[in-house]
Order: C-alpha cells, then sequence, then structure tokens
C-alpha cells in the first residue's frame, strides 16, 4: 500500500514538473517574440527620423577602388569625345589630294584647284590651273616634252604626292612629290644641295626629277620623248612614267586611276589652253 502512495506520489510531482518547464519555455517564447517586435519597430522609428540604427560601411579600400574606377571611365569618355572631335577636324580641314575623292563643285572653286565634274563625280587636282600651267612649262622648258607626256608625267605626281613635296608615305619610308625612297631620296637631297636648292620645296624637287630623267632614267625620259601628243599618247606617257620611273609592284592597277586622271582633266586643259593660244 505505501509502495502504490509512494508511486501516486512521484507521478505528481513529474507532471507538476512538466507542466512548470513547459510553462517557462513558452514565456521564453513570447519575450522572444516581443523583443523582435520592439526592435524592428524601433528601427523603423529611427529610419523614418533620418537616423542611422546599424551601419555597414564599405572598407576604405573598396571605395578608394570605386572612386578610381569612376574616374578612369570619366578619362576614358574625354578621351575619345576629343579623339571624335580632332577626326571631325581633320577631316574638315583635310587638303584635296587624291583625284578620286569626290567633293561638291562649291568646295573645289573655294579651293581654286583644277576640277572637272564628270557624271555627277566631281574630279580635282591638289593645285590650281595657274600652277598646273607653270609646273607644264617648266617640264615642256627643261625636258622638251609636249602637252601629252608632261599629262602623264603631272598625273603620276598627283597621285604619288598631291603635288606636295614635304609629303611623306610608306610609314615613313617615303618623301616627296616622287616619294622618292632609299639610295634615290638621298640623291635628290645631295643633288639639291650641289645646285644650291632646297630639297623640301617644290623647285627643287623638280629639278631633280629633271636631273634624274636625263642622267639617271633615260629610258622612261625617251619614251616621254616619243609620246604622240594625243589622247592616247597621253595615257601611254602615264604608264610609262608609272612603270618606269615610280617603279610600283603592279604598274597596271596603279597606273588606271592616273590614266582616268590624264584623259579627264590633265590632259584636256592642257591642250584647250594650246588652241586658245593659237586661235
Amino acid at each position: 500500500m505505501y509502495f502504490m502512495l509512494e508511486k501516486t506520489h512521484m507521478a505528481k510531482i513529474k507532471k507538476q514538473d512538466f507542466t512548470q518547464d513547459t510553462i517557462r519555455r513558452l514565456i521564453s517564447v513570447v519575450l522572444i517574440f516581443v523583443f523582435a517586435v520592439c526592435t524592428t519597430a524601433c528601427k523603423s522609428d529611427a529610419s523614418a527620423d533620418g537616423n542611422t540604427v546599424f551601419e555597414s560601411p564599405e572598407p576604405e579600400e573598396e571605395q578608394m577602388e570605386d572612386e578610381s574606377l569612376l574616374e578612369l571611365s570619366d578619362t576614358v569618355v574625354e578621351e575619345r569625345t576629343d579623339a571624335e572631335q580632332t577626326e571631325q577636324l581633320q577631316m574638315t580641314d583635310k587638303p584635296a589630294s587624291d583625284a578620286s575623292d569626290a567633293v561638291s563643285e562649291e568646295d573645289a572653286q573655294f579651293n581654286k584647284n583644277l576640277f572637272v565634274i564628270v557624271d555627277g563625280e566631281t574630279i580635282w587636282l591638289s593645285i590650281t590651273e595657274e600652277e598646273l600651267f607653270e609646273i607644264a612649262d617648266y617640264l615642256r622648258e627643261e625636258l622638251g616634252l609636249n602637252d601629252a607626256a608632261i599629262a602623264g608625267v603631272l598625273a603620276n605626281l598627283q597621285e604619288e604626292s598631291g603635288f606636295d613635296p614635304n609629303k611623306i608615305g610608306d610609314m615613313g619610308a617615303a618623301y616627296g612629290i616622287c616619294q622618292w625612297r632609299g639610295a634615290r631620296l638621298d640623291q635628290m637631297v645631295q643633288d639639291c644641295d650641289e645646285q644650291g636648292l632646297n630639297p623640301i620645296k617644290l623647285e627643287g624637287q623638280l629639278a631633280f626629277l629633271v636631273h634624274d630623267l636625263k642622267e639617271n632614267y633615260i629610258y622612261p625620259y625617251d619614251l616621254l620623248l616619243a609620246s604622240p601628243d594625243t589622247e592616247q599618247g597621253a595615257l601611254q606617257a602615264t604608264y610609262d612614267f608609272c612603270a618606269y620611273y615610280e617603279v610600283p609592284s603592279d604598274p597596271s592597277q596603279e597606273s588606271e586611276e592616273r590614266e582616268r586622271l590624264t584623259k579627264l582633266l590633265i590632259y584636256p586643259t592642257l591642250n584647250d589652253a594650246d588652241k586658245e593660244t593659237a586661235g
């Protein structure tokens, strides 16, 4: 009997302990929940007031890196803008040098360069008509060439350099109105010095061209002298000067535009001038 009473008493005690433990756990959960709610409310109120409750600043190194990237981005944009502006200015101020460049009649007249319009395309030289006649007269007097041969030479000079004595080509290897290079360039400078001429001026380089044809390039010079004073003769002279004096890797291809320039502009200009003088 005593044993049964003791067992019942122990069961009551365990039940009370379990109930008390459960109540404590529930109270803990409620307290945690209340604390969480209060904390969230405090943060919301602080944010509304403009105060910072919790700060997580970025490391100073990361901030400096971001600032550097922003500065680099701005620099790239500025450089690209400057490059585009420079390119636009270069395109605007670029002088005519190639006979194949298509420009408006107004631009050609403004620059006073010799030009002709064929099928809506403006073909022009990098020199004026007056300058063309001055060079033609010099070659006629010094070399004894007719208009056809002179037209052939002038078409080549236009395509090689645009008559610019300071023209630099082929990655700095070629120079002058005929784009001389190597030993030929050295010879041009030496001959100009010996004759008291300036090798960077048109007059000095034309003088060397005359000397070079007479002394060193006799074959192409003879071909020029034998050119008939006709359109076909002018075209042949253009090819001969290109192939045997300029000596490109592919004379046939290189002479195509030069022959077109001779036919459409240079030879007709010289020939018409002679007709007007004779008339």
